[in-house]
């Protein structure tokens, strides 16, 4: 079957149905899903030639939430690194959350090889308009929220299971989260997760009096581990989302005249190119971004079609610094 006898089954132009398999310009959702049932049904699928079109550019584009997190920044620079290597280009675009059909529209217009995102959740406008279109795309990072995209990223609920295990190990029992605004689903919602489980599992007290929901920057931790503390007074260890919010916990701690680790424990969460140069270093749940990197380009370059949505699980580790410390038996 030709394109053009496809589209006549589908009732609409040859060129409407080469920019759904192409994934170049815009197509209505009606006519969309009506090509898309006409594809499952008929079994068509356009020549290797047509397909691989898109393949032959060497353009990724790169959606990124924000640059205050150095997290983002640093996978940003992991994933130019391997890019180069593959002979790739990145196009950087922070998120546009007020109107992301202008974001979708300069995408269209680049016609890159697939989409990377930095995030992805339940109320994120723009990855919703990208579901709908014929294109590449993986989370890199981050859990892909209603599993509609490829992904690779951590277990995150066992990593925050292993760092609150961690500091339960250290004779830590009164221990604070400073948290993201989670979602079910979400990378956040996974940690939070493993953080209950692991201190249900050691009959340790753990509500939400104990959690610190907020964002993930400098100025939450800063401004977070302030209410924590307002609340419980005798915390030992906080254990924060990112090592964003770490470092700004460690600053205000001291104005407030707590020393870490010897008065209160702090442990971070990726192990960020800041991590190891702050001070005290910080004691932190390792993510692999070099593999992640990798990987998620690796994944993006050899999808077999736009709705793979297959995922790619990587381990991660603690890496011990001098923000933390074990509690004396008086202490506990």
């Amino acid at each position: 079957m030709t394109i053009r006898e496809f589209a006549k089954l589908c009732d609409v132009s040859p060129a409407t149905a080469s920019r759904f398999f192409s994934g170049r310009g815009s197509i209505s959702e009606p006519v969309r899903l009506r090509i898309e049932q006409m594809a499952k049904k008929t079994g068509y699928a356009p020549p290797d030639s047509f397909r691989g079109r898109r393949k032959t550019s060497a353009l990724i584009v790169v959606i990124i939430p924000n640059f205050r997190q150095c997290f983002f920044n640093d996978m940003i620079e992991q994933l130019r690194t391997y890019a180069e290597r593959m002979g790739k280009r990145l196009l950087i675009m922070p998120i546009d959350q007020s109107n992301p059909q202008n974001t979708l529209a300069l995408i269209s217009a680049c016609e890159p090889m697939g989409v990377i995102l930095l995030h992805e959740s339940v109320d994120f406008p723009l990855a919703d308009a990208l579901s709908r279109r014929n294109l590449p795309v993986v989370v890199c990072g981050a859990l892909a929220a209603g599993r509609r995209f490829s992904a690779v990223h951590i277990d995150d609920m066992m990593a925050a299971y292993d760092g609150t295990n961690y500091l339960i190990g250290l004779g830590h029992s009164k221990i604070g989260f400073l948290t993201d605004a989670s979602r079910a689903i979400s990378s956040g919602f996974q940690r939070l997760t493993g953080c209950r489980k692991a201190m249900e599992d050691e009959h340790l007290t753990f509500d939400d009096s104990y959690t610190q929901p907020g964002g993930m920057t400098y100025e939450d931790g800063y401004e977070g581990v302030a209410a924590l503390i307002e609340r419980h007074p005798d915390l030992t260890a906080i254990f924060a989302f990112s090592d964003d919010l770490a470092a700004g916990a460690i600053a205000r701690l001291r104005e407030m005249g707590r020393r870490v680790p010897e008065d209160i424990s702090v442990l971070g969460f990726d192990d960020n190119s800041m991590a190891r140069r702050f001070s005290p270093a910080l004691t932190t749940v390792h993510q692999p971004m070099e593999q992640i990197a990798q990987k998620t380009l690796e994944r993006l370059a050899n999808m077999q079609g736009a709705h793979d949505v297959s995922s790619l699980t990587m381990a991660c580790e603690i890496v011990e610094r001098a923000s933390c410390r074990a509690l004396d038996p008086s202490e506990m």
